[in-house]
């Protein structure tokens, strides 16, 4: 009984492996032909085994039983069905010299199931000679533009259907799509970046580049910044100012959604899959404290503040995905609350008027190399506006 307990289970688990595909992916149920068509299940159990590998066919076994397959209401049956000890005198006219382990000539049912050659003795899990089911074949998703949004470039992604670019309507913005991923948030060099965890990130849009005074000015109507550009990235906005510009914007735009980053995404969107940007090569792809001076003031090492300015977005090297001026020029706000790590995923999701200090992340044109690293924190005060505060603009791919 327990053996043929394990049997049964056996042919359940084979059973449902083959239930979930299609049939047409089953090479067997092809190769069995119509004996396929009602004896599914016995097919499957010979498709496992050492008979399929050595051409040992349905027909070897049961003759061509063309009765049997004309009467489909099971009246004729096939023209051989060993059973019992009569198995063994079938399996002798292959296994001439008798099993090739033990050297036994009858009883094969002891260890063998007749059709699939799976030992009863062992759990459904170690069936022999089972083949990896096949996997279904991937479905491309259907290309689709959010709304609001439009495509730029001609590329659209393979796993989610959305364009890789595109452009703000009304307001020309360019974003980018930021693949959905895990990655490892933190370093253990500063306090509040530890402990390194892993955090898994859903696909997004975050602007190629920083907000610049231009797309300020258009939404708002006003340009705040210190050191006026229309190519240079907004500055000296608040936290605060930054929800009045994404309101506005939500407004102007059909389906809105358009919000700051979290500071997960920020940092993902920073690092692309990459190790940190630092030393020598960090010049190639900021504007920092480094190469940003514009004039130098007497004074010696001490210089004020306006020795340094931002530059014009897109001026420096991107990162591998697109992304320019995530280290230096501006800092960026990012929507998250200030809180020690472990990050969690509905950090960034609170309420706007949540009190508490805001993330910002990236560095500024004045800071040194250290505070442009893509794990470096700053918090700061929401309504508070610095001239190297700025900000990146994020959307949702279903636009909340």
């Amino acid at each position: 009984m327990a053996r043929l307990t394990m049997m049964g289970a056996a042919l359940a688990a084979a059973f449902a492996a083959w239930a979930g595909q299609q049939p047409a992916a089953r090479t067997e149920l092809q190769q069995a032909g119509v004996c396929a068509r009602c004896h599914v299940v016995s097919v499957l159990e010979w498709g496992i085994s050492g008979h399929r590998k050595t051409a040992t066919d349905c027909v070897a076994c049961h003759g061509e039983s063309r009765g049997h397959v004309i009467n489909e209401r099971n009246e004729v049956k096939p023209d051989r069905i060993p059973r019992g000890t009569a198995v063994a005198g079938l399996c002798i006219t292959c296994h001439q010299g008798g099993c090739p382990k033990t050297k036994a000539k009858a009883s094969c049912g002891d260890c063998h199931h007749f059709h699939a050659l799976v030992n009863p003795k062992q759990p459904p899990s170690q069936v022999q000679d089972a083949p990896p089911p096949p996997k279904p074949a991937a479905r491309k998703p259907a290309r689709r533009v959010p709304q609001g949004l439009e495509a730029a470039g001609g590329e659209f992604d393979a796993t989610t259907g959305l364009p890789k670019a595109v452009t703000v309507a009304n307001v020309g913005m360019a974003m980018l799509l930021a693949p959905g991923g895990e990655f490892d948030i933190g370093d253990e060099r500063w306090e509040n970046t530890r402990p390194v965890h892993t955090v898994r990130v859903e696909p997004f849009y975050l602007g190629k580049f920083e907000v610049t005074q231009a797309e300020w000015k258009r939404v708002m109507g006003q340009n705040p910044s210190a050191q006026p550009g229309d190519a240079l990235p907004v500055e000296r906005v608040s936290w605060q100012d930054c929800q009045a510009f994404l309101a506005k914007l939500n407004e102007q735009v059909p389906g809105g959604g358009f919000r700051l980053p979290t500071e997960a995404e920020w940092e993902y969107a920073c690092r692309a899959g990459r190790a940190p940007v630092e030393g020598e090569a960090l010049a190639r792809v900021a504007w920092y404290r480094g190469n940003s001076m514009v004039a130098e003031k007497a004074g010696g090492e001490f210089q004020q503040t306006e020795a340094w300015a931002p530059r014009a977005v897109g001026t420096r090297e991107a990162n591998p995905w697109g992304f320019h001026d995530m280290q230096g020029n501006v800092w960026e706000w990012c929507s998250s609350l200030f809180r020690p790590y472990v990050y969690k995923a509905e950090d960034g999701r609170e309420s706007p008027g949540a009190a508490g200090m805001r993330v910002m992340r990236g560095g500024g044109y004045a800071d040194a190399a250290d505070s442009l690293h893509p794990a470096f924190r700053h918090a700061e005060r929401p309504d508070r506006r610095l001239r190297w505060n700025g900000l990146r603009v994020a959307r949702s791919v279903r636009g909340e």
